[in-house]
């Protein structure tokens, strides 16, 4: 028996269980995304409302228009963290093909060809995972820069709303 074939295996069923392992952690940093997104957005919007009661001082165009764009992106970052928390299919062995596994054809192959089989259905699942979880962080890569820049839009909206009075 070829003992690379044994390396080449291991090295493939480790991978395999580390890419299942990952997206655990881009739905959960999703999560947050939405947690903490959807927190500031009903922040900023209580203290929008509190602004634009008839009592207070008018506030120039800018203030709204700043505070609009806020609040869209605090939305577009929840939306961002939202998507990558969606289960994505991936390749996994047929039925057909774990029943033909069984058969008494199979049964007679030899140690080589059957771990050959298994780590090509396995590398198979790797790739479409690996799609998968790369799409998860993608969202979750774009949403956190959404997050940031409504970060920094608030920050200038608070900015101007101080220094108009």
């Amino acid at each position: 028996m070829a003992e690379q074939g044994r390396t080449y295996a291991a090295f493939i069923e480790t991978e395999l269980k580390t890419e299942r392992e990952r997206p655990t952690t881009y739905d959960a940093r999703g999560q947050a995304l939405v947690t903490t997104s959807s927190a500031l957005f009903t922040l900023f919007a209580g203290v929008a409302a509190l602004v634009k009661s008839p009592t207070t001082a008018h506030l120039p165009s800018v203030v709204l228009l700043m505070g609009t764009a806020t609040l869209m992106l605090f939305v577009g970052a929840a939306v961002c963290g939202a998507i990558a928390g969606w289960n994505r299919g991936y390749a996994v062995a047929e039925a057909d093909t774990l029943d033909d596994m069984l058969s008494a054809d199979h049964w007679i192959d030899d140690e080589e060809d059957a771990r050959n089989c298994v780590s090509t259905l396995a590398v198979e699942t790797l790739r479409t995972l690996r799609a998968s979880t790369r799409f998860k962080a993608q969202c979750v890569a774009i949403g956190l820069w959404v997050q940031v820049v409504a970060l920094v839009t608030l920050g200038a909206t608070v900015f101007v709303t101080i220094t108009h009075g």
